[in-house]
């Protein structure tokens, strides 16, 4: 079996880090379609949150095509790398804009937390991914006979 090299493991982990996010973020949607208008359902809530996680989900697609793409043929390119991190970025600082809208409900006090929360860990798997592009895969030495 092939050992992860370092920019395949920070790759696997801002993935789990996307993930824990999306996680979040489908714990926190049934709250806000309830609870965020007094007696009534939230369409607008839910339709952007549904388009939050969707846009995530071909992130997370990505991350484990650029393992599978570094596992096959060996090679980086490194241009996907940016284009996940920086989207990432983006996808977090609108999503912050929906955390300050929920920051004065007083029906769901905690959803403003939580939406935070997958900020930070957004830009954090941004960064992960950032730093991931930067390190060299090792030339394996193949033993002779």
């Amino acid at each position: 079996m092939k050992t992860l090299q370092k920019h395949e493991r920070l790759l696997l982990i801002a993935a789990g880090i996307l993930l824990l996010s999306m996680l979040l973020m489908l714990i926190i949607t049934p709250a806000i379609y309830t609870r965020s208008l007094p007696n009534m359902k939230n369409q607008g809530a839910l339709i952007g949150m549904s388009l939050a996680i969707l846009i995530r989900i071909p992130l997370f697609a990505g991350y484990f095509s650029i393992i599978k793409r570094i596992r096959k043929y060996s090679d980086r390119r490194t241009g996907s790398y940016y284009v996940i991190g920086g989207l990432l970025i983006v996808f977090a600082f609108i999503y912050s804009d929906g955390a300050v809208a929920f920051m004065d409900n007083e029906t769901i006090p905690n959803v403003s937390t939580i939406m935070f929360v997958n900020v930070v860990l957004d830009v954090s798997a941004a960064v992960i991914t950032f730093i991931a592009a930067f390190f060299r895969p090792k030339k394996l030495i193949k033993p002779a006979g």
